[in-house]
């Protein structure tokens, strides 16, 4: 199902309206009318961006990113991608791992201590890859990430590798495992490895941004909260990025993601089936198994900043798209659907709720 099928989606993410007379995407979806949709949902702005056979194809921009001063939301405008920079740290991971210099199915309890765990028989048994896959038993947070001194034990919520469990604690433990395996910050990793790819993103604070603003549900500003930096990388959570870069990512995840070909397959390999439909997890990325091919998905959920990313690697077309208000997630289905082919699983899955 690819948009190879109709053109250049500039003709279908366009701020003007589509004639009756134009193609509509493949599979018989109707074009969407996105600045329609973000009124319905209470999105003040969006930036969405398309990759068509493993190349940028559009990139288009939406609404404001602070409804108070209406500035606009263009090229410059940075989002918090929230759990998007798990599926850059899963790169990176994955990378080491096809150099040798990690080893997936080798636990972390054999050459590096953590010592917010205390049951040392279950840490025994984490490894890199049961990480990354969501099976560490660990809860997904513990503490409040960016701030130090909540940081406590973290106690398992299920022995490792029993079922799945979404957890960024999880992540930050591997994060710390890389850090000391390589001598290097996530920081520095990613600007070594991925600094050329998306130019315009780092993973901690960053000064000079042209950052958007995020809204509650209603789109205004009463309970909303502008970007927060974090003083450092964190894996499971810090990415501040816009639609190119990101898109511009999947477009170098889709040509091989710095690594063989073997180290790629078995990170998109569906390793971990979790309690929705059709949906299991890879390593890093979510999977949804229905359909003539897989679409392999993530999505960030920083409150009033979500956003969501999502591929298909049989057409080699993918989405991902970033929203500054708390409904933002309603919009998966009429934004990826045209591009990746239907997602409903993952909307059930994820069950932020449709558009009323």
């Amino acid at each position: 199902m690819s948009i190879r099928t109709i053109g250049t989606l500039a003709a279908i993410f366009s701020l003007t309206a589509c004639n009756a007379g134009e193609q509509a995407p493949p599979g018989g979806t109707s074009a969407p009318d996105i600045p329609s949709l973000m009124t319905a949902a209470n999105v003040p702005g969006l930036a969405i961006a398309t990759i068509d056979d493993c190349e940028l194809s559009d990139v288009s921009y939406y609404g404001v990113a602070d409804v108070e001063t209406g500035e606009a939301v263009d090229p410059d405008t940075i989002f918090e991608g929230a759990s998007l920079t798990k599926t850059i740290f899963s790169v990176i991971v994955n990378q080491l791992v096809d150099e040798g210099v990690i080893d997936l199915d080798e636990p972390l309890a054999a050459s590096f201590d953590y010592p917010r765990v205390t049951d040392r028989q279950a840490y025994a048994k984490l490894t890199p890859r049961i990480i990354l896959e969501h099976r560490s038993g660990f809860p997904n947070w513990a503490s409040d990430p960016l701030d130090q001194e909540t940081w406590g034990e973290i106690a398992f919520k299920n022995p490792p590798d029993t079922k799945f469990g979404y957890s960024g604690e999880a992540y930050q433990l591997l994060q710390a495992f890389v850090e000391a395996k390589t001598g290097k910050s996530l920081d520095d990793l990613f600007e070594q490895r991925l600094g050329d790819v998306m130019p315009k993103t780092s993973l901690s604070a960053s000064g000079s941004a042209a950052f958007a603003f995020g809204h509650d549900q209603d789109g205004t500003k009463e309970k909303g909260r502008a970007v927060k930096p974090s003083p450092r990388a964190g894996a499971a959570y810090s990415v501040l990025t816009n639609a190119e870069d990101y898109a511009r990512f999947l477009t170098h995840l889709c040509e091989g993601g710095g690594m063989s070909e073997a180290a790629r397959s078995e990170m998109l390999r569906p390793q971990s089936p979790t309690d929705g439909d059709d949906i299991s997890w890879a390593l890093g990325w979510g999977v949804q198994t229905s359909g003539d091919a897989p679409v392999y998905f993530h999505w960030g959920d920083n409150e009033q900043f979500k956003a969501f990313a999502a591929f298909n690697t049989s057409s080699r077309d993918g989405v991902v798209y970033f929203a500054n208000a708390m409904n933002g997630l309603k919009l998966i289905e009429p934004l990826a659907e045209p591009v990746v082919g239907d997602v409903t699983p993952i909307a059930n899955w994820l069950d932020y709720g449709r558009i009323d």
